[in-house]
């Protein structure tokens, strides 16, 4: 009998954490439920960034709105940008990981030797890549909030909605993919995708 077989128990070494993957159940119409909900907040996050984006573009001066010279004092920029990207790369990666894969001990062909674990230890290193992204886009956002739009106090706080979309984005996204995960993961898979090369 393999040792991936053998059921695995609290105080077993080749466990990772103390806390097992979580197993929903869930109704075949609540799946289908979830999997739209995530689409929705993932939608709704990137919504608010680009509608914050368009505002800045079309931004006209505080002082005299009639001047055409006068300039507005910050516009949403390529910075702005990047933690909504880091964070949708970060919920992509999260979401492409088998979940099988996490607990599995199996050889990897070629990575067993030596790094212990094989595919669990790939899939829990590029899980961490894809969370460690989100949670950069997330702090780079807050970050963006205070340094750029807070912090120089712009007359009438201009901007710090557009930072504020920034920081909307970065949560819409993780909850997005937490909510996904949830539909990936949960028990009485109806159908189930499989991609070979």
């Amino acid at each position: 009998m393999s040792s991936g077989s053998v059921p695995l128990r609290r105080a077993d070494p080749r466990r990772v954490c103390l806390i097992s993957l979580p197993k929903v159940t869930l109704g075949p119409r609540k799946r289908e439920f979830l999997v739209y909900l995530s689409g929705a907040l993932f939608a709704i996050g990137w919504w608010l960034f680009i509608d914050a984006t368009m505002l800045s573009k079309h931004a006209i001066p505080i002082d005299d709105p009639s001047s055409p010279w006068d300039p507005v004092p910050v516009h949403v920029s390529f910075a702005d940008w990047t933690p909504g990207i880091c964070s949708t790369l970060g919920m992509i990666i999260v979401n492409l990981i088998d979940k099988q894969r996490l607990t599995s001990d199996e050889d990897g062909g070629g990575w067993g030797d030596g790094f212990a674990g094989g595919v669990a230890w790939r899939a829990r290193l590029f899980l961490f890549m894809g969370f460690a992204l989100m949670a950069g886009g997330l702090a780079g956002s807050v970050t963006l909030l205070v340094i750029k739009y807070m912090l120089p106090n712009y007359p009438a706080s201009f901007g710090v909605n557009w930072g504020v979309a920034n920081v909307g984005q970065s949560i819409c996204v993780m909850a997005s993919a937490i909510v996904l995960w949830t539909a990936q993961n949960s028990d009485g898979d109806d159908y189930e995708y499989n991609l070979t090369l």
